[in-house]
């Protein structure tokens, strides 16, 4: 069976997509087989569509002189906060149009003016049949093979030919190159990751991922994007097969300012800190909120971003997510911290938030406020954060008609802080199956309002902030956001967790039961390194999983 047949609903994106154009399908016949070595715990390899992230940073590193306006894509499904899960990357119409529309804006500004021509295609000149041919021959093979991210084949480069020639004839030179161009980039072999897979080997056979797939999995599990000219080269020279070459290559791309994409957007995704950014958030008022403004949401989300991206590109461990008090502030941020702003409150500046009050990614306005109500914090949702995102446990479901608002108190009873109401509320046996959980996490939280704001006041009377921790190996009573980010920071079951959660994002869907051995192991050593995120990175990318595969029966 054929890569395209064995995705649901892919060649029908070839038939829309190219077969009008070009009838451009997926590769005629993979390249020469490989023994099979010994048999691995290696899981499925599903085919994967560019997520939304990977197709636009894939499309800015190909054209990265070209900033066009773009039309909005449908927004990739997640799975568990990913948005590269395999298991929803379906094709749609609306899909089907946008990627149209932007190919040709991207081949459109490409291929402005006869100059721009020429240093895409690499000719001077193709005023003559013969310079066209080897001209648009060039375009074919080179910029082809950047776009498929491997070297056409023979049936592709005759079928390009054939359309080139045609286009030619028909408009001009360059119109043909425009053409080319977008029917390329709205091709299968750009938007889907082809993992061609030896014919002559037997089903359930485990086999070495093909030199350019493997150049593709690194780079879009490591950078979001296409492989670089080296990646290519060592494909090319077979040198992407063993893990001591895959290490090499992973330790290289992770030193690479392109890992910061990958820095970011993990955590964004699996610790929901873009929450802030939604319509719950941006509706927010001083009425609701006084500490809101407009100009917070934003805010708190690029500082979050400079954090992550610049702990973790200076070496910071994944403890320094959870413990550190660097921070990048502009007049915004420094006066939801309460530090001295920078010179031009446009601008963002390192500083250290209070130690006394800041440590950490939970500590931070974008995850404070992202799981906060309007006007008010909510201990359960901070604590349901915690136990689904950093501990990988699913709560129970509320019992039927629980009331999920937001309590209020009685005027007539005086003054309660929020934690004295959501106690009141949650207090029912059936509430504390989950509740006990869930509260003692986000009590702890209490001290930040759901601005993010520190605060030792609530409602005129003291905070409460003493929390309980259940369900992990450093259970126990904890007092402040601090202590439990500490705790946390050191936790096997919150080290087990990341590694589950990096090993999803990195093959697109969930480790099967026999790659659970694989699981514990990097995990044990995640812990074991000190929260060492390279090390864990590279011990994912030379694993067996990822770097092999399984050859699927018909």
């Amino acid at each position: 069976m054929s890569e395209c047949q064995r995705a649901r609903g892919v060649c029908r994106l070839t038939a829309l997509l190219v077969a009008s154009v070009l009838g451009v399908g997926c590769p005629s016949q993979p390249p020469s087989s490989q023994p099979p070595e010994a048999p691995v715990a290696v899981g499925p390899a599903p085919l994967r569509r560019l997520s939304n992230r990977e197709y636009l940073n894939a499309l800015a590193d190909l054209f990265p002189d070209q900033h066009p306006a773009l039309p909005e894509l449908p927004n990739d499904t997640p799975v568990a906060g990913f948005e590269n899960a395999a298991e929803t990357q379906q094709p749609s119409d609306l899909r089907i149009a946008r990627y149209q529309t932007i190919a040709d804006l991207y081949a459109h500004g490409a291929t402005v003016g006869t100059d721009a021509v020429r240093a895409l295609v690499g000719c001077s000149d193709w005023s003559l049949p013969d310079q066209a041919a080897t001209c648009a021959a060039q375009l074919i093979t080179l910029v082809g093979a950047r776009i498929f991210r491997r070297p056409l084949d023979r049936e592709e480069q005759d079928r390009f030919t054939t359309r080139f020639a045609a286009w030619s004839a028909a408009i001009d030179f360059e119109g043909a190159v425009r053409l080319t161009l977008s029917a390329m980039l709205q091709s299968p072999q750009f938007l889907y990751r082809l993992e061609p897979a030896p014919a002559t080997i037997a089903p359930g056979s485990v086999v070495p991922v093909e030199p350019y797939a493997m150049a593709s999995r690194l780079s879009f599990f490591l950078w979001e994007s296409i492989p670089d000219d080296a990646l290519l080269r060592a494909a090319a020279r077979d040198e992407l097969r063993t893990a001591e070459q895959i290490g090499d290559q992973a330790r290289r791309m992770l030193g690479d300012d392109r890992a910061r994409r990958l820095f970011w957007d993990f955590h964004r995704q699996w610790l929901g800190l873009d929450r802030i950014l939604t319509d719950e958030h941006l509706v927010r008022t001083p009425e609701v909120d006084p500490l809101w403004t407009a100009a917070s949401p934003s805010s708190a989300a690029e500082e979050t971003r400079l954090f992550v991206e610049n702990l973790l590109m200076d070496g910071g461990s994944f403890p320094d997510l959870l413990s550190s008090g660097r921070a990048w502030v502009n007049g915004e941020m420094a006066r939801i911290y309460g530090v001295t702003p920078p010179s031009d409150p446009a601008a963002w500046s390192e500083v250290l938030l209070p130690s006394t009050e800041r440590a950490g990614l939970l500590t931070r306005a974008s995850f404070l406020a992202g799981y906060s109500h309007r006007g008010g914090t909510s201990p359960p949702v901070r604590g349901n954060a915690i136990l689904l995102r950093l501990l990988c446990q699913p709560p129970l479901s509320p019992p039927p008609g629980a009331d999920l608002s937001m309590p209020v108190g009685d005027p007539a009873s005086g003054p309660q802080t929020n934690r004295q109401l959501f106690e009141a509320r949650t207090s029912p046996p059936a509430c504390q199956a989950c509740h006990a959980t869930l509260n003692g996490f986000g009590f702890g939280l209490e001290s930040y309002s759901a601005s993010g704001a520190h605060q030792i006041l609530d409602n005129g009377l003291p905070v409460d902030a003493r929390g309980q921790i259940n369900g992990t190996d450093v259970d126990g009573p904890f007092e402040g956001g601090i202590e439990l980010s500490q705790a946390l920071a050191r936790s096997a079951v919150v080290h087990h967790c990341a590694t589950e959660r990096w090993i999803r994002y990195a093959l697109g869907r969930a480790a099967v039961d026999a790659e659970g051995p694989l699981v514990e192991a990097l995990a044990a050593t995640f812990l074991a390194s000190g929260g060492d995120l390279r090390q864990l990175l590279v011990g994912i990318a030379t694993a067996p999983t990822f770097r092999m595969r399984k050859i699927e029966g018909n």
